[in-house]
């Protein structure tokens, strides 16, 4: 009948087992002395068995494991067997990492330990390597028992993520570091795991100064030590960051009212936002991959979009205004600011343009200027902007020395035609009187209506005072032709006074004073007629 019994074997099966066997075999007495040894135990650590019967383990081992031979052969005492690891060292001084099974087995009345060695140092290269790799890995890492989600290994890389020592970690599960997942979740999802072998996904995590971070998770089961699971950690609170601004960049894209367009290095719109197609009428495949120079209206020239550019590439900014044309063939002002993106080598990766509609504000402003610098009558500059313009052009006069002519123009009759006609044939008369004086003169030359039925013109660029004469002749036989209007006629004449710069003065008010006097000798003088400042 068969027996598990090793002492029902006969004495030399046993001994053929010992000696045969693969892995060294020590037999220790109980006080830890060994008195027998196999041909593997011989062979591995270079000693005979007679050399080896007698000595106590200890003098096997490594100085560091030497120390603790008393506490392991107490615990095989107590226990009955031991397994544990330590290093031998071989007669010519070599170590060699061992796996030890000590078990304490009865010999008659006596007991001795049969101690089991086998060479793990090829275990202990492949245990070596895989920590290098663990902790030259560029992810964090660690690796949690199934059973109760405890950790048991970690990589410094996951330490400084977490901020957490090796130490305080291996005390840990990792629902003391989970954030989403409650513990139940965490025992679900571990059981997931186990069923499909793998899983990607991504969670958060707390700090220890108790910030969240985002990460990435990579998971894999393995069925060894009663089920583990290996996991690479990334931090992706950047790219989290990173989408959250993209999206919140996306948003104010499309929701803003202002026009943006992008362009790429070459200068080829290559995004283009929903305000955009509103204030030009072009939808965005119309657009891209083509030049912003669809929209040009023409009015900025070449100058315009050569300095541009300049200031743009050189300071990565530039503000102003201009107008463009939207699809329809409408004109339209934009106020823009464009800004150059750039690759880290410095290179152009994108012109961004942002701009605002302002077609009415702008029309406003030239309504507002209009309205205070020409009358509203004749549509002629008032007083205002004739005088700034008379100043200029007298700077001009200073610098080349050329003569300047000066007009003082009074309807005579006027108040008549007004009292019998009425305040309409009166405006109207004063309209016509205005554009017949405008069409007398040179483009480059200037009226302007001074107030009620006075008039002014500035005859400048004058190399000699040949033509000054001869323009006021022109001036009043022009004035002096009648005016109709419907079955309305009227007749009227004028007074004209005339002062010349430098002459009669230097400066605006001394030329109008001269010219208001010359005026007024011309109208004493019997009117229809002009008179030279004296």
């Amino acid at each position: 009948m068969p027996t598990d019994d090793p002492h029902d074997f006969p004495i030399d099966m046993q001994c053929r087992l010992f000696e045969q066997a693969g892995d060294a075999i020590f037999v220790l007495s109980e006080a830890g002395t060994i008195i027998s040894a196999n041909e593997a135990a011989c062979t591995y650590l270079g000693y005979s068995k007679e050399e080896l019967i007698g000595l106590l383990p200890q003098e096997l081992c490594t100085p560091e494991y030497a120390g603790t031979f008393h506490e392991r052969l107490r615990r095989v005492k107590a226990e009955g067997q031991c397994t544990f690891e330590m290093v031998h060292r071989h007669r010519n001084g070599s170590e060699i990492p061992v796996e030890i099974h000590s078990r304490l087995v009865q010999q008659g009345n006596a007991s001795v330990i049969l101690s089991i060695c086998r060479d793990i140092t090829a275990r202990k290269r492949i245990e070596i390597e895989y920590r290098s790799i663990i902790q030259a890995a560029g992810d964090g890492y660690w690796a949690v028992r199934t059973d109760d989600a405890r950790i048991i290994d970690v990589n410094e890389k996951f330490c400084r993520m977490v901020g957490y020592s090796r130490d305080e970690l291996l005390s840990m599960t990792i629902s003391d570091l989970e954030v989403i997942e409650s513990r139940e979740d965490t025992a679900t999802h571990i059981r997931k795991i186990i069923e499909t072998g793998h899983d990607i996904f991504e969670t958060r995590h707390r700090h220890r100064d108790g910030h969240i971070l985002e990460f990435e998770i990579s998971a894999s089961y393995a069925d060894t030590n009663g089920g583990v699971i290996f996991v690479f950690t990334r931090d992706i609170s950047a790219r989290k960051q990173q989408e959250a601004e993209l999206k919140l960049s996306a948003l104010i894209f499309n929701a803003s009212t202002a026009s943006i367009m992008a362009t790429d290095a070459h200068n080829r719109i290559v995004s283009v936002n929903p305000a955009f197609t509103l204030t030009s009428g072009y939808e965005m495949h119309e657009v891209i991959g083509r030049d912003p120079r669809i929209l040009q209206s023409g009015r900025q020239g070449k100058e315009f979009y050569r300095r541009m550019w300049q200031v743009l590439n050189e300071e990565g900014h530039w503000e102003g205004e201009w107008w463009n044309r939207r699809k329809s063939g409408e004109e339209y002002a934009e106020q823009v600011a464009m800004n150059v993106v750039r690759n880290s080598d410095g290179s152009v990766y994108r012109y961004v343009k942002i701009a605002s509609d302002i077609t009415k504000k702008k029309h406003l402003d030239d309504l507002i200027w209009r309205q205070a610098h020409y009358d509203a009558v004749t549509n002629l500059p008032n007083r205002r902007l004739f005088f700034a313009q008379l100043e200029s052009e007298l700077r001009k006069c200073r610098e080349t020395g050329q003569l300047l002519a000066l007009y003082f123009v009074d309807l005579d009759g006027f108040k008549e035609v007004n009292d019998t006609f009425g305040h309409d044939i009166g405006d109207q008369l004063l309209v016509e009187a205005a554009q017949r004086i405008a069409r007398s003169i040179r483009g480059t030359d200037t009226v302007a209506r001074l107030g009620g039925d006075e008039f002014i013109v500035m005859l400048s660029g004058l190399r000699e005072r040949t033509r000054v004469e001869p323009l006021g002749r022109k001036i009043l036989e022009i004035l002096a032709r009648p005016y109709r209007f419907g079955t309305v006629e009227a007749r009227i004449s004028a007074s004209i006074g005339i002062a010349l710069y430098p002459t009669d003065g230097k400066d605006i008010d001394e030329l109008l004073k001269k010219a208001d006097q010359a005026m007024y000798s011309a109208k004493n003088g019997g009117k229809n007629t002009l008179s030279y400042a004296l």
